[in-house]
């Protein structure tokens, strides 16, 4: 709808275009920021019903990034890699922006949401961003925010990290007398004797050497051959060949925690670790549903408090859907598909949006759709397969 229609229409506000724009400006970016930082500090507490796995945690802290492409002309305050322009790929584009999410999967607190240019990679926001560490949360992030450093901040504040094992990282055994690990060796044990999984208490980090678990994972062959098709592309882009030794650690999933054994058997270890995927639907929803990657050419102030408008939307949205899917689950044992109410919520957002001024209305809305969720809203399981919310269920 046109602005200028809808605040006359709505409020009796008669304004051109011109003066919407000029109001654009750095002072309503701070106050669209400042209401996003009180919506993620409010307290929100999610029924904690977890007589399980999961419970031994404080929180369970799940932290993923998106990026995409921006026009051109935003270069000067969000750069990117290359010179593909507007539209390019995320990789080769003068322009990216990064957006850095992290919310605890028991309460669904969101702790961190935060904007930066596409230069800034994820290992970097993990050392300058981690922190709030308490004793006994659990830390589960994508390889990329994966060092050493943070494996010891972690574990220094009483926490535990269940992360797949950085490619260059240094591991020692205890059955080699703390010998790097010969990766061909291990692989051919594994075929041996056809193992779906093995476990060895290792130190990690040449220098650090960090006591973890490791558990060791064969993958399928088409898993296998993505990883070296990828590698031999890169070879021949920096002229090397892709060693034995890669080729052997291809065939294999590293996990390392400091999860002790009791109270994560090795097992469960690659199910509570797909819980991170969660996010990466999130983004899905948020691309395909509240368009955050579409963006036109517009003044950079524009662009700003738009995309802190859409994200404080997702959020709201976010914690009616958490709250629903709880009082759906414990009434009737039915888990919620939060692509669907997404769906939903954008298809009524007027309506949301104009409820926010009457509690009444508001009730109303929350009343159906607690009644239509059932119906609507129910995650349809995929064959063979466990999806993100059954996974997360089950382990609970």
């Amino acid at each position: 709808m046109d602005v200028c229609s809808d605040l006359m229409e709505e409020y009796e506000l008669g304004i051109t275009k011109q003066a919407i724009d000029d109001r654009f400006n750095d002072r309503a970016v701070l106050f669209f920021r400042r209401i996003l930082d009180r919506l993620l500090s409010a307290e929100f507490n999610t029924c904690k019903d977890f007589g399980g796995l999961l419970s031994r945690f404080n929180r369970v802290r799940i932290k993923d990034s998106t990026k995409f492409p921006l026009p051109k002309a935003f270069t000067h305050k969000y750069k990117g890699h290359g010179g593909g322009g507007n539209g390019g790929k995320s990789d080769n584009c003068e322009s990216l922006i990064s957006v850095q999410y992290e919310y605890d999967m028991l309460s669904g607190e969101t702790m961190d949401l935060r904007l930066t240019d596409g230069l800034k990679n994820d290992l970097s926001d993990s050392r300058d961003f981690t922190d709030d560490i308490r004793e006994n949360d659990l830390f589960i992030r994508d390889l990329g925010y994966c060092s050493l450093p943070y494996l010891e901040k972690i574990a220094g504040g009483g926490a535990f990290f269940l992360n797949r094992l950085p490619a260059k990282t240094v591991v020692y055994t205890a059955e080699d007398g703390y010998e790097p690990m010969d990766f061909k060796k291990l692989y051919a044990i594994m075929n041996k004797h056809k193992l779906s999984h093995m476990e060895l208490d290792v130190l990690v980090g040449k220098k650090a050497k960090l006591p973890c678990r490791l558990v060791i994972m064969p993958v399928d062959n088409a898993t296998y051959e993505k990883r070296i098709r990828k590698a031999t592309e890169k070879g021949k882009h920096y002229k090397y060949k892709v060693s034995q030794e890669y080729r052997a650690k291809s065939r294999l999933n590293f996990f390392i925690t400091n999860v002790d054994k009791k109270d994560l058997d090795t097992e469960k270890v690659r199910e509570v670790y797909t819980l991170r995927w969660q996010l990466e639907l999130l983004f899905k929803v948020w691309k395909s549903q509240a368009k955050i990657d579409q963006i036109k050419e517009m003044k950079i102030e524009r662009f700003e408090c738009q995309l802190y408008s859409k994200l404080i939307w997702l959020l709201l949205n976010w914690r009616i859907f958490k709250w629903m899917g709880n009082e759906i689950y414990k009434r009737e044992r039915i888990l919620c598909s939060v692509w669907k109410f997404y769906k939903y919520a954008t298809r009524i957002a007027q309506r949301l949006r104009m409820a926010l001024k009457d509690p009444v209305q508001m009730e109303k809305i929350l009343i159906r759709v607690l009644k239509i969720a059932p119906m609507e809203f129910i995650l349809e399981k995929k064959k063979d397969k466990l999806s993100q919310n059954q996974t997360f269920t089950h382990l609970a």
